[in-house]
């Protein structure tokens, strides 16, 4: 970030009219590279270091807006392995930023039902059923309703295995 501050102030010095902060602007185009570090380490199962990432992103540029799509990231893969508790609030606020999305939903599904938040990932599970026409999530998904229902958890670590890819 010191070099890209270095090029902003001689850029500054070459035409005098140009207007920007340069530490400010240096942390705007840093943060977003924050987030996508972040959304690789979440995928790699260091949610610790992802969710650092995502906070420092905020505070280079308090104005960034990491994208649902961003949050959903840090919410399934950090519920894959064992933060959901931790990933909770990322999974709200890809919630809150795309209310209808299946998939958002479905990754918010996952985090409540390893929460012990039953009804909720039931109601999750429901609106991607509901949402996807994918021949191979929607049945599992709907397996995953009624063993839910039935008082199982059907989060085994071998069907986290396979979530995980």
């Amino acid at each position: 970030m010191e070099g890209a501050i270095a090029k902003f102030q001689k850029a500054q010095a070459w035409n005098r009219e140009l207007e920007l902060e340069p530490e400010t602007k240096a942390k705007q185009l840093a943060a977003p590279a924050k987030v996508k570090q972040g959304k690789q380490l979440a995928k790699e199962g260091k949610l610790t270091k992802a969710l650092s990432l995502y906070k420092e992103a905020q505070e280079l540029d308090p104005n960034l807006d990491i994208s649902a799509y961003d949050w959903n990231k840090i919410c399934w893969f950090g519920s894959l392995h064992g933060y959901a508790a931790d990933v909770m609030d990322a999974c709200e606020k890809a919630v809150a930023k795309e209310p209808e999305e299946g998939y958002i939903l479905d990754s918010r599904g996952l985090a409540r039902a390893l929460t012990g938040d039953t009804a909720g990932a039931i109601s999750d599970f429901q609106a991607f059923v509901d949402w996807t026409n994918n021949d191979k999530s929607k049945p599992q998904r709907q397996k995953w309703i009624d063993e839910l229902r039935a008082g199982k958890n059907p989060f085994t670590e071998e069907v986290l295995k396979g979530l995980r890819g």
